[in-house]
């Protein structure tokens, strides 16, 4: 990969603050440019504001004395080869003008019912692009329901094709119940072994509303319809290490050359028809020896393919799916704007829309837009002098006709999606498993290690097995030693849980003994059943003279005073990085993502008491007061009160 740092020269007049974009990283696959970014920046200005007026000095077309316009003007000729027309855009003028701001469902529509029959209706981009487009949807309805159905000699039906990889696939293999399901959104009943993954096959399919349900020509006819749902199901992409059912398939298609070779042809049908595979495909399981994931990744770099997973019919690529599958790869910013990012891109030459050696149909179409936004990629560029308003309309011009151009193609262009296969959180925010203290629970810890060894010194670990520590009711249930090792293991784990929690690197002292693993486990095992320590249902309050005066005859106290409740905000000052489990780059998170986390811990109310007497308390005396007084300042009050 190549890094480049990207920097936007924005006209004079527009008003300094606007944020530096960061460095974005972009690899060439196949001719085209996908970008790579770190971190999402703020929004884009609009795009209209990259726009500036043509100036006339910098066209200087050729006089071609030979070139002349066919048709006489009167009983001229007229040669235009070194002639610069200037193009703009007036404004309307919604008093006097409103006509030509209503909005019409046709462009017949709009030219019958236009009051302006005194101006020349002039075809534009748009209307050409409306007669293509119907074209366009036309075709495609009709190739996709041809080869859905089959066309006798030229396409084997795709389902036909899922039948007979069905009826070589054993019928308890979990690729025979994904197989069956398909097949029923065809209207084929066909029974697996496991007729309750099917039905959830079907039932999560038919959920998922984005994938299921038929949009643009496909609600033409049923027939459409079904042809929508039953390649589109077969779409679903499987991960590199859950790979089962893609394997099943793929064995029974390696048994039938024929079958291998008809299924090959289905999906570089679409390759050719849309753009190339946005994964890999059961034909590319089966071209190794041991489907691994490493091995699977690597012909996934090496052919260009985006995604590494595997579907038994790939969606196809495009520019703008993996730009922003990777601009955004922890899911979409509420402020960002996914059309201003793909024209800023192609403007800026971060994407190239220029069609590689296996780019499909839709490449050649969005190539086609390309001079939309880059007039002077356009051979006419010396010929034309564009003012920023025609620019704008350029612009605008782009933005719909990509949009239809990929809903021609919608139901086998792949959806951009966030890198993680479950739905990003909304807000990322710090995951404490114990209040983090990770020195303190380390140096706890080294301090049971050093008793352990006094005491294995002085009495001996044999005496130590032997003894039992005591409690208010009796002895405790575990010899000192096994809770000796028990607590030093669990203040050890509990160092390691609350370093992971903040993200702290551990390090222990030169020949320090602890089983990371052991300790680990030790802590998570006590969290995860803390509400039911015994110890922690003791009454925790004492309290312990530190001064006393007999000039005076006062004791200075220090006192806890009960358990109550305080919340805890714990929030990222600055922001984590995250990635995909399976593979993929550390991201920092956005700012917007970040949330506060909030928690209830207990804490023990602590009061320094000074009692009017050489006395000091008990447990129990302490309590009593505590219990009738309820509140620190009764209770301090009443303790002074001691004489």
């Amino acid at each position: 990969m190549y890094q480049r740092a990207i920097f936007y020269v924005i006209p004079v007049i527009v008003l300094a603050g606007i944020l530096g974009w960061g460095i974005y990283q972009w690899v060439d696959r196949d001719s085209v440019e996908y970008i790579e970014k770190t971190e999402y920046s703020p929004p884009r200005p609009p795009a209209e504001e990259f726009l500036m007026d043509d100036r006339l000095e910098n066209k200087n077309p050729a006089f071609e004395p030979g070139l002349v316009d066919r048709r006489p003007l009167g009983e001229w000729q007229i040669n235009q080869s070194a002639a610069v027309i200037k193009l703009d855009v007036t404004a309307i003028k919604p008093d006097q003008e409103a006509d030509l701001l209503q909005l019409h469902p046709s462009y017949k529509a709009a030219i019958a019912d236009s009051i302006r029959a005194r101006t020349e209706i002039l075809p534009s981009v748009n209307m050409l692009d409306g007669k293509a487009k119907q074209f366009d949807d036309g075709l495609y309805a009709a190739l996709d329901q041809a080869y859905y159905r089959g066309l006798k000699d030229h396409l084997q039906s795709h389902v036909q094709l899922v039948r007979r990889i069905y009826e070589k696939v054993d019928k308890n293999n979990p690729a025979a119940s994904f197989l069956a399901a398909g097949l029923e959104l065809a209207g084929v009943h066909a029974e697996p072994g496991d007729r309750s993954a099917k039905e959830k096959w079907l039932k999560d399919f038919r959920d998922n509303e984005v994938a299921s349900k038929p949009i643009g020509f496909y609600t033409w006819s049923e027939t459409l319809a079904d042809c929508f749902r039953f390649l589109r199901f077969f779409q679903k992409e499987f991960e590199l290490n859950q790979l089962e059912i893609p394997l099943g398939v793929g064995q029974a298609v390696r048994q039938d050359p024929a079958l291998l070779a008809d299924y090959k042809k289905a999906m570089d049908f679409y390759g050719q028809l849309t753009s190339p595979n946005i994964c890999l495909s059961v034909a590319d399981l089966i071209s190794v020896n041991v489907p691994t994931a490493d091995a699977l990744t690597k012909i996934a770099i090496e052919r260009g393919i985006w995604r590494r997973r595997v579907a038994f019919f790939p969606a196809s690529t495009s520019r703008e799916t993996v730009l922003f599958e990777r601009l955004f790869p922890l899911g979409l910013p509420p402020d960002a704007n996914l059309m201003k990012e793909l024209i800023g891109r192609i403007r800026s030459g971060d994407v190239d829309l220029k069609p590689g050696p296996k780019s499909g149909w839709y490449d050649y179409q969005a190539c086609a837009l390309e001079t939309l936004l880059l007039p002077e990629k356009g051979s006419e560029n010396q010929k034309l002098l564009l003012t920023k308003a025609y620019k704008k309309r350029m612009l605008e011009a782009f933005q719909v006709l990509v949009t239809k151009r990929r809903e021609t193609h919608v139901r086998q262009l792949g959806i951009a999606e966030t890198a993680s296969v479950e739905r990003m959180p909304e807000e990322i925010r710090p995951r404490l498993r114990v209040e983090p203290c990770p020195s303190y629970y380390l140096r706890t810890a080294r301090a049971y290690a050093f008793l352990t060894h006094f005491l294995e010194a002085a009495i001996g670990k044999e005496a130590l097995q032997s003894l039992h520590g005591l409690r208010q009711e009796g002895e405790r249930h575990r010899t000192l030693y096994n809770e000796l090792q028990g607590m030093r293991d669990l203040f050890y784990g509990l160092y390691l849980v609350s370093a992971d929690d903040i993200g702290l690197k551990t390090a222990f002292a030169a020949g320090e003994p602890v089983d990371v693993e052991v300790c680990y486990r030790a802590a998570q095992n006590w969290l995860a059943n803390v509400v039911e320590d015994p110890d922690l249902a003791v009454d925790t309050r004492v309290s312990v003279p530190l001064f006393q005066d007999p000039g005076r005859r006062i004791v200075r106290l220090w006192a806890t005073l009960g358990v109550r409740l305080a919340k805890l905000e714990a929030t990222y000052a600055s922001a984590p990085q995250i990635k995909p489990v399976k593979e993929g780059a550390w991201q920092l998170v956005e700012s917007f993502r970040l949330g506060p986390s909030h928690y209830l811990i207990a804490v023990e109310e602590f009061a320094e008491v000074e009692l009017g007497a050489l006395k000091t308390l008990t447990r129990e005396e302490l309590r009593a007061i505590c219990d009738r007084e309820k509140t620190k300042d009764a209770i301090v009050e009443a303790l002074q009160k001691i004489r």
